[in-house]
């Protein structure tokens, strides 16, 4: 077996950590997968500041540049499009959508190959996407490859069907190890579930915001007796969701219980009993949270949306689907496991297995280094 290339890569993403959220979590899971494997990362990212800072943070070299605000979920970072030039590099991976990244993208050089992430179509702004569509058509004719989270984010896009012959499929992957519990977090989720007072457990991780659809799990819970709804995480509409419980009469089983720390997430999936992910658009492209819920042998209950979400469910094998903004339909799926607990159970285990098969972060992150090492020797051959 031949050695593996040592290749040079630069990231092109929104903003790096500490900042949270579901794809600043994959890029930093890949630059650090990168970097063990050998490669030199270089990650252009905006600042949330008007200050550009370099650092090292476990062998990436993040460049945060200036940033003046933002404006239409976009960073005013102009030198972004341009910096990206200076920055050497075997191999360009850009995350979209980004308008930024793909600028950068569409500008750099020709010759070197570009892996695209498609993380989702534009959903939203859809009166500048009109605008924007000449743009995002330049950048899916540059990409060499065009990468997708499920089968279904090629199958539902509007714009990647003609480029079908460039695309390929590798699922995020998180690091599950975190997921599993030692004797204390033994001890902390004992001490959850007691605050139930024996009831059942629904739990649901995400902002409160419109798209998540948390309004509907308030109104399925009128029909799930003896259970409680779990809802971790801020967000706009918490006032609103406080007083529709209020209106439902369901406020003495559902509790808020805000942001909660990265290292106590793990304590409160394995302490329900069911997650529920209740999200309602196709603004919900995937949904890793269903797979940190999946690593800890919990069912999923979600929507069947038009997105990666169902994939990731998997109906019948590690959680059951329903339609979105229907509650009573969200309240059998939930009353089914509730009362079965041993079809419960093997849903759970067997959305643990899949989780470590499919969705882990070693697994991602190899699937993307040989695509890469594999564009590299045609570079090096043509």
């Amino acid at each position: 077996m031949a050695s593996p290339l040592r290749v040079k890569i630069l990231e092109l993403g929104k903003f790096y950590a500490p900042a949270r959220g579901g794809i600043e979590t994959l890029l930093r899971s890949l630059c650090e997968g990168f970097v063990r494997l050998g490669a030199e990362v270089d990650c252009v990212v905006a600042n949330r500041t008007p200050r550009t800072v370099h650092e090292t943070l476990s062998g990436v070299q993040v460049h945060r540049l200036a940033s003046w605000g933002e404006a239409m979920s976009t960073s005013l970072t102009p030198r972004y499009p341009f910096a990206a030039r200076h920055f050497r590099a075997d191999i360009w991976h850009s995350h979209f959508p980004n308008p930024l990244a793909d600028l950068a993208a569409i500008v750099g050089p020709r010759r070197t190959p570009l892996i695209l992430s498609w993380h989702s179509d534009i959903v939203r702004q859809k009166a500048a996407l009109r605008l924007y569509l000449p743009l995002q058509r330049a950048l899916l004719r540059r990409a060499t490859r065009i990468v997708v989270a499920t089968p279904y984010h090629l199958e539902y896009s509007a714009y990647l069907p003609e480029f079908r012959s460039k695309c390929l499929v590798i699922p995020y992957g998180l690091n599950l190890d975190r997921f599993q519990l030692d004797a204390d977090g033994l001890g902390r989720v004992a001490n959850l579930r007691s605050e139930a007072q024996g009831r059942r457990i629904l739990l649901n991780v995400g902002r409160l915001v419109g798209y998540k659809g948390q309004r509907y799990a308030l109104i399925a819970l009128r029909r799930i007796p003896d259970a409680v709804l779990w809802l971790v995480g801020t967000g706009p509409l918490e006032s609103e969701l406080r007083a529709l419980a209020g209106e439902l009469g369901v406020t003495d089983r559902v509790r808020f219980w805000g942001d909660i720390t990265d290292e106590e997430l793990p304590n409160f999936i394995h302490a329900c009993d069911v997650f529920v992910f209740p999200s309602i658009t196709p603004n919900e492209a995937f949904g890793l949270v269903q797979v940190e819920a999946m690593a800890c042998g919990k069912p999923v209950v979600a929507c069947q949306l038009r997105s990666g979400v169902p994939y990731v469910c998997g109906d019948g094998l590690s959680g059951l689907t329903v339609p979105p903004n229907d509650p009573d339909r969200l309240a059998d799926a939930i009353n089914r496991l509730l009362s079965d607990e041993t079809y419960c159970l093997q849903l759970g285990a067997a959305g643990r297995r899949r989780a470590q098969a499919e969705f882990s972060e070693p697994i991602m992150v190899r699937r993307y280094w040989d695509l890469m090492q594999d564009l590299t020797v045609q570079r090096i051959s043509s």
